[in-house]
């Protein structure tokens, strides 16, 4: 029977989304805490209540006072729920008045139901206003609305004229249950902030170690590259005291120092939290690989460059984390290769992701190197990770040494949803 209830139940469009949703578990809130959410919140409870307070007129027992009355109190905490709801939102003062207000209308409309009728269930609606109180208030504004309760429960249970020993204990069994349950989830309200700002703050760390993997990767090319150059500019005056070749590497290093820093100068940005820095970070991609090319050319490296597919609409993330394993990897075949080598860079794409591969043919420095050993591959390492793709780096049988990394589009997507 209970079966056949509930197909007929589920076959509702109205009641077959409320079972989905309810299925899948509330939403989150948009916020723990925050007056914006406590009006919100406020406004509903004050609508509940009016409803409550209409819905209780209608069902027996049938109150000794006046109907009229009763509703009225109704609409009082209906209006000011409208006005709540209504609102973007209100100062904890006046939060403070709409706690205070759904007990008045709590023990008013249940003072006019008369004697016996229905305090014993309204005392449970002191509840909501307690509960509201202890998550959104401070301890003390919370306790004071907790008094206020007290005073109006102690007013009804006189009016229901139960004996003093019996009166007395339901009063504290019952503020001693809201003071508990209270405490309780101020307690947790705190417990998920303390959550909420270490999330954040750990979330901050990441980014500025992040921004330093950037700074790393952009100074230490840069300077690779201008020390380079500048060799090879004394060498050419040495040689045949030629100015004029000297004079074009010297205006190539002044070129590179000068796009050096102004790299670091972006990144450095990103921790200013006044700066935006999406904009300044747009130089950090491939489309920017044939100037990086460039600069390792004038600094004597011959380089190559393989593309296959299409780089259309590469995720920024992506993009960036392509741009500097492959700066990374020709700043250590700039420093490790030795004089004369060539390298070779190899970006593939596809709807997938994207494979980057560097490859030199000198004799280099880094044969024999364990992967992971030096900070260059371990921040290559780390950034492949991040995106749950492939990274292999070592020397390779026929000489020279290779990088590979493979970054998948899947990655990228996930990558960017942590950083929310």
């Amino acid at each position: 029977m209970s079966l056949r209830v509930f197909t007929v139940l589920y076959g509702v469009p109205s009641l077959s989304w409320l079972l989905r949703k309810l299925a899948h578990g509330l939403p989150p809130l948009p916020t723990i805490g925050g007056h914006a959410l406590a009006t919100r919140v406020a406004g509903l409870l004050l609508l509940g209540g009016a409803i409550l307070i209409g819905v209780t007129v209608v069902l027996p027992p049938a109150a000794e006072g006046s109907d009229l009355l009763i509703l009225g109190y109704g609409v009082v905490a209906g209006l000011a729920g409208v006005l709540m709801v209504s609102r973007r939102r209100v100062s904890e003062p006046v939060l403070g008045l709409a706690a205070a207000l759904g007990t008045a209308v709590i023990s008013l409309a249940t003072l006019a139901a008369g004697q016996g009728v229905g305090a014993e269930d309204n005392e449970v609606l002191f509840l909501w206003v307690s509960l509201f109180a202890f998550w959104f208030f401070d301890i003390r504004h919370a306790l004071l609305q907790l008094g206020l309760i007290g005073v109006a429960d102690a007013v009804l249970l006189i009016d229901d004229g139960p004996t003093l020993s019996a009166g007395v204990t339901r009063w504290v069994v019952t503020i001693a249950t809201l003071l508990v349950t209270g405490l309780l989830m101020s307690w947790l309200r705190r417990s998920l902030d303390r959550e909420r700002e270490e999330t954040a703050r750990l979330a901050v760390v990441a980014e500025r170690m992040r921004i330093a993997r950037d700074l790393h990767d952009a100074a230490g090319h840069g300077v690779t590259a201008i020390s380079l150059q500048a060799a090879a500019g004394a060498r050419s005056l040495d040689d045949d005291g030629n100015v004029e070749d000297a004079r074009s590497v010297f205006e190539e290093i002044k070129r590179t120092a000068r796009t050096t820093m102004e790299d670091m100068r972006k990144l450095l940005g990103l921790l200013r939290p006044s700066d935006a820095g999406d904009a300044d970070h747009a130089r950090v991609s491939l489309s920017h690989l044939d100037q990086m090319v460039s600069e390792c050319r004038a600094a004597g490296l011959d380089v190559a460059v393989d593309r296959s597919g299409e780089a259309d609409a590469l995720p920024p993330l992506l993009d960036q984390a392509a741009y500097r394993i492959t700066q990374e990897a020709l700043t250590n075949v700039l420093k490790h290769a030795g004089s004369g080598s060539t390298a070779t860079v190899r970006l593939a794409f596809d709807p997938e992701g994207v494979e980057v591969e560097v490859t030199d043919d000198g004799p280099g420095q880094t044969g024999g190197v364990a992967v992971g050993s030096r900070k260059g591959l371990i921040g290559m390492r780390e950034r492949v990770e991040l995106f749950g793709g492939s990274f292999s780096a070592g020397p390779m049988q026929t000489g020279g040494f290779r990088v590979f990394a493979s970054l998948p589009r899947e990655g990228s997507r996930e990558t960017a949803d942590r950083g929310r």
